[in-house]
Formats: C-alpha cells, structure tokens, sequence
C-alpha cells in the first residue's frame, strides 16, 4: 500500500458467528458439502467461474424469493468469457415483484411510517392498509390499458403513494420510472420523451428546505408536451393541501388523483408470474451535460441484489426498522421498496435533511426505533463539520447500522464517527455502487473489521478487480496496491437488460465494455485496494482523474486535505488541459463559509498541506475562490462538467443539474492565466 492511506481500525465485528453472512455461510456449506469458515472464502466461491451459478442458486433460497419453482440453474451465457449482451439468470423460474413485497404479512402490523420535512405529520400505514391501496391503484391502471410492458412514470417525491403506485405497476408486469419532482422541467421531458409512458403521476406541491413548491405549472406544460404521444394516456396530479388542482385544460389529459383512481372496478389484486429477465425498471444516467441514458432493470434481479447487500452486507434481519434517505430519482429509492422485503418497517421521509435542524433524521431513529440508517457521506461530513453529534443528545441504542453512499466517506469522518457522533457499537458500512448497476461492487460486511477511509470488501458474487489504466487492453494491478479502473470480471443478475431506445445496444456495449472487451465491466471509478486489510480506496471517478506530469490521482485524495479547514465549507477539484496545453494542471476552487474571503496565507497552507500528505505533484497550479459548485440533484459534484468548461469546451447544463446558474462562473477560468491577478483577493461573483 503506498502512503497516500493510513487506516485506522474504528470497529470490530460485534456479533460473529450469528450474523445473516454466517448463517448463509453455513447454508453454503450444507449444501455443497463444504467447509468454508470465513468472508473472503465465501467471496471466492461467489466468483469462482466454477461455482459461481451455485452460488447464485445457493442465494435464491436463502434470501427466500418466491417464485413459480425453485431454482435449478443461476445463469447461463452463451460465451464463457462474455458479460455482453448479458447472460440469463434463472431461466427456467417465474415469479412476481410486487408479491415478493406483500404476501405472508400480518396485515394488522405497520408496514410503513411516513412523515414530512422536520418530521412533522408522521403517520402509519399497516400492510393491510398497505396491500388495499395496491389493488386499487392496480384496478385503475388496468382500465387505462396498463399491463406487461407498459411504462408508468411519476415525477413524485419520496411518500407512500410512490410505493403503492410502483407495486401496482410491477403487479401487472408494467414498467416503473421515477424522477425527482425537483428536477427542471426539460431534464424530466428528456427522460419522457425517451420511454414515452402511457400514465404519469405527480403533484401538485412539494415541501423542501422550508419552503412550498408549486409543481402545478411544470406538470400542466410537461402534459402539453406529452399529449402529442399516441401512448399517453393520462396525467395525474396528487393535491397537496393549499394547492388543489386548478382544473382540466383543453386537449390535455391532466387530471387529479381522484379521477384516476376512480378508474377501479373492484378488481382483485393478481401477480403476473414473469421471466426473472423481465424488464421492471428504466433508471437514468446523471446526464448532466446531455440527454440521460435510459437504463432498463429486470425487477428480478434488483431485488435479488438489493436484498443480497441488505441482508448480507448490512445484516437486516426479520422484523428491522429501516430509514434510508433519499430522492425518487435516486437508485437508493430501491432501498426505501425493498426495504419491504423483510417484514419490518419502512420509514419514508419527504423533505430536507437539514429541516429544522441537522438532527431531523437521527431524531426519528430515536422516535421509530429504526435499525439501519442509510444516508451520505456528505451528510456525515456536514455533521462532523458542524460539530454536530447525535449521541450526546439522543438514544441510537436501536440502531445497528448505517450505512453511507454517494461519495467517498473521509477518513476524518469514519473516525469522527466513532470518536464523538455515533455510539461505537454501530457499525459503519461505506459503500460503491452505481445507478446502472443496481448494487454494490464494494461494500460492508459484519463480518469484518472497518478501517477509516475504506470501503470493507468486495460484494458477494461481484468478481472486482482493479485495472492497469495505462493499458488498453485488461491487466489486473489490484493484488499490487496501485490504483486503477474498477471493473467487475463475471456476470451478475443486475445488469441492465437493455437501454432504452434507438441504438440502446450500441450506447450499453460502449457504456462499460468499449475499454476492456465484452469480457470486463468497467465502472468509471478511480480505485485502491490495501493489500494489508483487503479494504477498497474511492479515488474518484475515472474521468475526474487528475493528470499531471502523468502521475495520476483522484479528486478525493485532494478533497481528504481540504475538509479539514474549517474555513472551508466545500471544494471542487479538476484538471485543465486546454488545447494549447502540453500538459494538464491541477486547478482547485474553493466555496469559503460566510462572507470569508480566500486570503494568501490561507492558500499557501492549503498547498503545505497538500504536499504533506501527498507529495509536491499533487499541489494545485492555482487556487480560486468560488461562490458555487455546481451538484446534480441527487447531491453529486460535477466535476467532469467544469473540467471541460475551464478547457475550452461548451457545456449546457441539463435538468439534472441542482444549480445550472452557477456553470458561468467557470467560464472565464478558460484564460486562466488572464484570471490570476484578477482573482486575487476579490470575492468572486455569479
């Protein structure tokens, strides 16, 4: 391991020999007459190509998926060395989403609590309550010419109706889309317009951050639009209270929620019994510079892979409460449906984070006796920024895990976690997964050990290396501890099926396979193994790869160093290689808290200390001062968009980005040289 990481033991194993990973183990070892004794033995069958479909098998039956038939075969693939077009998992079985979520539940028991930003309006729904509103909404959608292979979409913020409406859909074998009522109105139409849904569901007002949004405008003209499709069949619109819909318009299918579900006849609720390869979900690409990627999910294997990270990476037992954050156009969405599976509870919460204050969310695990908190690591770095600690003030006594994605969790925070925010007993899951891939790569275990800075292990069934970024062609450099392209090596039932639309095949091969063959999935991502502890460093993403001089590094090493000033409040981390430039350098912003402004000294031990816990090529050529860094809505740095905008190249934001507006700033930077003497010592301004 080089010395760009020092990890710090911050947890062990609480409970060995009684976790969902040993009792899988032991099944593993039953029926194959085995005796596997530890993690990383049971990992190497998951990807052995020997045992690999086994284990698939082996996986089926314990996370008890109902099917038609119990499984005989996990995959098949018609070259042995190809992962495209994908291979076809479980073949020979049937089954159904939707009936996985509801049946063989108390319907007395509390499925689901639901609240809105700050907590306030908390509710439950039992899984009676629960199924009832499913087979209403399943009904309705039938009368509107829903069925298999029909596409349901909804621009809809993260509240139950969102889960009655996406079960009823996969009940009938349709199609499930969801984007984030936060979203610009042409990023939701570029999503739209590519999979052309026969029903939309939205509403009329949303609560964020404190204040009342009127979404009634957006869906009314997003109607307009998609009233020119011959599949469009409906647009329906939940009222929030004060802002009723405000009536039908001429031509256009726009309706409110009661003239939808007024559509059931009484129908009883039925599961249509589908291949595990059918389609269940489009999800999107972050496009965050252009139309995003539609990217088809078979419901089967989401659920399969979500279940399988839940249980075996998380250890969710029967009967847990769980409260993970998120937005619907998030793929940890599917964390929030899932978490339906394990005949607990499902805290859905709708709003800011940070409303009224930042202990909003650790209060309700405190009130509903949640188990497993999922959220951020920029949520945990803002806390421990803050000096904000949930343990000093509340009882975590119920919380067994949190877990944490997004982006890379510093070490400062994994230790700060332990030191002073969350009780020590918990265990801290970092993990490295992605939208198109619907689960982990890397992830946590119970099993073992967490090292500050890393990411446990590598994910059960997931064969991860870590390529030569300095070949074109696929050399291993992970047993070596250098850093390179994550890549996963052998098939996994939750690649996307296809891409939706013209040329969907051409944009999947050229999305993960155009580097390395059909042979290796490449993720994007700029990773480090330890090779004394088996733990996964997140550099950054492979195209924010840093450059200079050829030495390669990743943002995040940069941004380990910038967080810990506390005059800091955020920073973005590029290079810039314009088409004049011999080589690139590395150029650093950085948003200052309050009205400070970037001061000399301030920059020079910024660069000390840069070059301390790296070395003198990682220093930044210049650091600016910025008033903004641009996010996409699901709270991600753009960091290849400023990159290309401070090298010469024209970017248009597209919807899915939180504050386009600020992508200008970034324009003058181009004449960087120009910009040094006027930088300096001035605030800068949008």
């Amino acid at each position: 391991m080089s010395e760009r990481h020092a990890p710090r033991l911050v947890w062990t194993p609480q409970h060995l020999g009684s976790t969902q990973t040993d009792r899988f183990l032991q099944l593993v070892n039953h029926r194959h007459d085995l005796q596997l004794r530890k993690y990383s033995e049971l990992h190497a069958y998951s990807v052995n190509p020997r045992t690999a479909s086994d284990f698939w098998v082996d996986l089926f039956i314990f996370l008890r998926i109902k099917a038609n038939t119990g499984p005989l075969l996990g995959y098949v693939r018609a070259d042995a060395q190809s992962m495209f077009p994908p291979p076809s998992f479980f073949p020979q079985i049937k089954l159904n989403f939707a009936e996985n979520l509801l049946t063989g539940k108390s319907e007395s028991e509390i499925a689901i609590h639901a609240c809105n930003e700050g907590g306030v309006n908390l509710r439950s729904i039992t899984w009676g309550e629960l199924i009832s509103q499913v087979r209403q909404a399943a009904d309705a959608m039938v009368s509107f010419g829903i069925g298999q292979g029909g596409r349901v979409a909804a621009v809809i913020s993260n509240r139950p109706e969102t889960m009655v409406l996406c079960l009823a859909a996969l009940s009938l074998g349709a199609i499930w889309s969801t984007s984030s009522p936060d979203m610009g109105e042409q990023g939701i139409l570029d999503r739209l317009f590519q999979i052309r849904p026969k029903l939309v569901f939205g509403e009329t007002a949303v609560l964020y951050n404190g204040q009342m949004r009127d979404l009634r405008t957006k869906h009314r003209d997003c109607a307009e639009r998609l009233a020119k499709h011959a599949e469009f069949r409906g647009y329906f619109l939940l009222e929030t209270e004060g802002f009723g819909f405000q009536g039908h318009a001429q031509n256009v299918k726009i309706a409110p929620w009661s003239s939808f579900i007024g559509q059931s006849t009484g129908r009883g609720l039925t599961f249509a019994q589908l291949p595990f390869s059918h389609p269940g979900f489009i999800v999107y690409s972050s496009g965050t510079t252009g139309p995003p990627k539609c990217i088809v999910h078979s419901a089967a294997g989401l659920l399969l892979q979500v279940k399988k990270d839940s249980i075996l990476g998380f250890d969710v037992q029967d009967g847990d409460v769980l409260l993970q954050y998120t937005t619907t156009g998030w793929i940890m969405w599917a964390m929030v449906l899932c978490g339906l599976a394990y005949g607990g509870q499902v805290v859905v919460y709708d709003g800011s984070p940070l409303k009224p204050d930042k202990l909003v969310l650790p209060r309700l695990v405190e009130k509903l006796r949640v188990t497993l908190f999922g959220t951020s690591a920029r949520f945990l770095s803002d806390l421990k920024a803050t000096n904000t600690c949930p343990r000093d003030t509340l009882d975590l006594s119920s919380l067994r895990t949190v877990t944490s994605t997004g982006s890379t969790l510093p070490a400062d925070v994994c230790e700060w976690f332990y030191e002073k925010g969350f009780p020590k007993h918990i265990h801290l899951a970092s993990t490295c997964g992605g939208t198109d891939l619907a689960c982990s790569l890397v992830s946590g275990n119970p099993t073992l050990p967490v090292y500050s800075g890393e990411i446990q292990c590598e994910s059960l069934g997931m064969a991860v290396d870590i390529a030569d970024v300095s070949n074109e062609t696929f050399v291993s450099v992970k047993t070596k501890g250098e850093p390179g392209e994550l890549v996963c090596t052998m098939p996994f039932p939750s690649q996307p099926t296809v891409f939706w639309g013209e040329d969907g095949a051409k944009k999947y091969q050229d999305s993960y396979f155009k580097r390395f063959g059909r042979g290796v999935w490449n993720q994007g991502d700029f990773v480090q193994m330890n090779t004394d502890t088996g733990g996964y460093v997140m550099l950054g993403r492979s195209d924010g790869v840093l450059n200079p001089s050829g030495v390669r590094f990743g943002s995040a090493e940069i941004y380990n160093v910038v967080e810990k000033f506390p005059e800091i409040e955020d920073s973005i981390c590029v290079g810039q290689r314009r088409a004049t430039d011999k080589d690139e350098s590395v150029i650093l912003f950085v948003k200052m808290k309050g009205n400070a402004i970037l001061q000399d000294e301030l920059k020079e031990r910024l660069r000390q200390a840069i070059r301390s816990a790296h070395s003198p090529r990682h220093v930044p050529k210049y650091i600016f001062q910025t008033p903004e860094i641009p996010y996409t809505i699901n709270g991600k740095k753009i960091e290849i968009a400023v990159k290309q905008i401070i090298s010469g190249k024209r970017v248009t934001p597209s919807g899915t980005v939180a504050n386009p507006e600020c992508f200008k700033f970034y324009d003058r930077f181009v004449r960087i040289e120009d910009m040094v003497q006027k930088h300096d010592g001035a605030r800068p301004k949008l």
